[in-house]
């Protein structure tokens, strides 16, 4: 069954009723719910057939990956079997075969596109992020789009979020489709004020490898982040989130989130509401998850912005634009 399907039974369920829905649809109750648990925590997302995440036994760690691409920058003449040899006078134990997995992962088994790879200016990209333990409040974002999917009257239902991984302050917008002008209006209208109110020192932006920008045109949102990010005078590395360490960490920090963004959402898409009026009450939502609602750190509870202010010893708050409702 192909996600639409499922995503229309939930809707209907939730407007007809579920016993009704699911003997129309000859489904038991237990799954409509499991599917309405997984719409919850990830949006359309969810709704995708279940495919296990399988991480071979013999995988090169990150950090050795990193070794390996530094060494093939330096020496991008170099094959498997030289590189290994590099390996090994660093006292690293990696086989020609783990090198050669590596370059075939990052398209470099060719020299030719080694030596490209050596040229290209990497100033603006980064490997690897300091584990989430050590991060400063401010210090790393990272940016999604959960899809929503479609609703009568609504329309399609896209949460852009750029979300703090320290402190879990989040900037959040819904539009209507996937743009990368929504996301540089939710940077530069929303976070950047909000980064430099907090005084923030942003040190990484971080991206889902998955991500639907991304997907649609990988090179070209690069080239224009990085023109973002020299047109404020930010000091920012780029991170692809794919085989870092502390990746379940952080989905499982999005999906907090999106349940929270949903239990709030479902019922609005219920009613007769516009998006316009969707947008601006989701904006009060935003602002009380920011200010007031707690989250367990540690063994206390604090909202976000209480976090922040607690782990920098300030007493911070929001720009005063955000404590108003306002059309976006």
């Amino acid at each position: 069954m192909h996600k639409e399907l499922r995503f229309k039974i939930i809707s209907e369920g939730l407007k007809n009723g579920v016993s009704a829905t699911c003997e129309k649809y000859n489904i038991s109750r237990t799954i409509f719910y499991r599917w309405l648990k997984r719409y919850k925590s990830l949006g359309m997302e969810g709704l995708d057939n279940v495919k296990k995440d399988f991480i071979p036994a013999n995988k090169t760690k990150i950090e050795i990956e990193n070794i390996i691409l530094k060494l093939i920058k330096t020496y991008p003449r170099y094959g498997p079997k030289y590189i290994k040899y590099l390996l090994d006078e660093l006292g690293y134990n990696i086989s020609e075969s783990a090198v050669f997995n590596v370059m075939k992962r990052n398209n470099l088994t060719n020299k030719e596109k080694r030596i490209l790879f050596a040229q290209k200016k990497s100033s603006s990209i980064t490997p690897t992020i300091p584990p989430l333990t050590e991060l400063n409040s401010g210090e790393c974002w990272v940016f999604w789009i959960t899809d929503y999917g479609y609703f009568e009257n609504i329309g399609y239902i896209y949460e852009y979020t750029l979300y703090d991984l320290k402190s879990s302050i989040a900037c959040t917008r819904f539009y209507n489709e996937v743009s990368f002008n929504y996301f540089e209006e939710l940077l530069t209208a929303v976070a950047i004020p909000v980064a430099k109110n907090l005084k923030f020192k942003v040190n990484y932006f971080c991206f889902f490898n998955n991500s639907k920008i991304l997907k649609r045109a990988k090179n070209v949102f690069k080239s224009k982040l990085n023109k973002i990010i020299m047109d404020y005078g930010l000091d920012v590395k780029i991170h692809i989130l794919t085989s870092n360490e502390d990746l379940d960490k952080i989905k499982t920090l999005k999906k907090r989130y999106t349940e929270g963004c949903l239990s709030f959402l479902i019922p609005l898409t219920q009613e007769d509401i516009a998006f316009t009026e969707l947008k601006i009450r989701f904006q009060e939502y935003l602002r009380n998850y920011n200010i007031s609602h707690k989250i367990q750190f540690g063994k206390e509870l604090y909202s976000p912005i209480e976090y922040h202010n607690k782990l920098t010893n300030t007493n911070r708050i929001l720009p005063i634009w955000a404590y108003i409702d306002r059309p976006y």
